[in-house]
Formats: C-alpha cells, structure tokens, sequence
C-alpha cells in the first residue's frame, strides 16, 4: 500500500513538472512571437498609408476636373463627397495628415507640405495637390527614395518610380 501511493505521488510530481515546462515554453514562444507581429502590423499600416493617401489624392482630381479648381481643405472633399470618410493617417496618435502645396508661379514654385491647421496662410499662393504622414519613424520600405513616413508625399502627378522632388517642410517642430 505504501509503494502504491508514492508511484501515485510521483507521476503527479511528473505531470506538474511537464505543465509548468509547457507553459514556459509557451511564453517563450510567444514572447518571440510578439516581435514579428509588431513588424507584421507596422507593414499593414504603411500598406494602409497608401492607401488612404491615395483616396486623398484620387479625390482631389476629382475636384479639380468637377469644378476647375482645387479643393481649400480635406474637409471639402468629403463635403463633395469625393471621399467616403475623412481618413486619418494610421501611424500617427493624432491621426492628422500634413498637406502637400503646390506654389502657384507668383509665388514661386515647387511643393511645401504644411499641416492641416497652417495651410490657410499659404493658400493665396497656393493649391492643395496632396497629404504627407505626420508620422517620423523609420519605414520598412523606402518610397521614392526616402525612409521616413513624414518624407513620403503623395500629390497629384506624382510618379512612384521617380525620385521625390525637392520639398519645403513648413511649420513642423
């Protein structure tokens, strides 16, 4: 009787032991996992900057060929309804895009990005041709040559395989 409860005692010994190793190396597993997640989720997100990027833009050309003119805020695109919804940029906590300016020829030339709430004091000599991530981290893919999501502009006319043209960054901290 003795010897029957001491085998009993030891195969529970077993099987405590062999959970708590499972477990253990279940949170190993998963703490290697999280990593490659993040990374999974940060690509969605640049996936989804072009995106809503794009829609911005598509939405703009729609403006200029339905009224000749360029729209003097995002808002009014989605007033128009050119857009479904005002997208927000999907790195950002804010949520907020910056706007790409194109400078008319009496004031120059040339593109400046802005953010939304300056664009008014440039919009006399200027038009709104696109958006700009606020977000500063480093990218996974370089766009047009650059690797900082604040870096890649997306406007009416541009071209993905040319280089980014020279851009004025205005107002940013």
């Amino acid at each position: 009787m003795v010897k029957a409860i001491s085998s009993e005692r030891t195969r529970r010994g077993y099987a405590l032991l062999l959970a708590i190793i499972g477990v253990a190396l279940l949170t190993v597993m998963l703490t290697m996992a999280i990593p490659l997640w993040q990374t999974e989720i940060k690509r969605d997100m640049e996936e989804e900057i072009f995106f809503r990027a794009r829609q911005y833009v598509n939405a703009i050309e729609a403006f200029q060929k339905k009224h000749a003119a360029y729209p003097r805020s995002l808002n009014e695109l989605y007033e128009e309804k050119l857009l479904r919804k005002l997208y927000s940029e999907p790195l950002s906590p804010s949520g907020r895009w910056d706007l790409v300016l194109q400078v008319l020829p009496e004031g120059g030339e040339g593109y400046m990005v802005v953010p939304e709430e300056a664009a008014g004091r440039y919009l006399p000599t200027s038009i709104i041709v696109g958006v700009c991530p606020t977000t500063d981290d480093v990218a996974f893919r370089i766009y047009r040559k650059k690797k900082r999501y604040n870096e890649w502009a997306f406007y009416v006319g541009d071209s993905p395989n040319e280089e980014m043209p020279e851009i004025r960054f205005v107002g940013r901290e």
